[in-house]
């Protein structure tokens, strides 16, 4: 729902809905999201779960002509942006899982983001 009824906002409702594979009543820790950032337009939303992926979701042109609803977005692009890792010099596991994620500025078509594990912070 994107929150509005009868031309006037009555606030806003936000629900992730996503399965792949099998419906199962448990939900793996590493599929628990950890980080959401929306790029500067708002057109492109960033999540980082603790399994080191990022999914990028963007909106549905529908939703940019209703200003008052922006609502629905649908996946992009989805990508694995850390590993878990041995620091051998520390004695220490790196999670892999995603702690920050920063839009960087648009200079051009392209759009980039960072993402940091435990390793390196933003």
């Amino acid at each position: 729902p994107c929150g509005c009824g009868g031309g006037r906002e009555i606030g806003m409702e936000w629900c992730f809905s996503q399965v792949k594979g099998a419906i199962d009543d448990e939900v793996a820790e590493a599929d628990i999201i950890s980080t959401v950032e929306f790029n500067s337009t708002g057109d492109l939303l960033a999540t980082g779960d603790k399994g080191g992926r990022i999914v990028i979701f963007q909106q549905e042109p529908e939703s940019k002509n209703q200003p008052q609803c922006r609502g629905e977005y649908n996946v992009y692009s989805t990508f694995q942006s850390h590993e878990p890792e041995f620091d051998y010099l520390k004695s220490l596991e790196i999670e892999e899982k995603i702690n920050k994620i920063r839009w960087l500025p648009q200079k051009n078509a392209a759009h980039y983001l960072l993402s940091t594990n435990g390793e390196f912070p933003l």
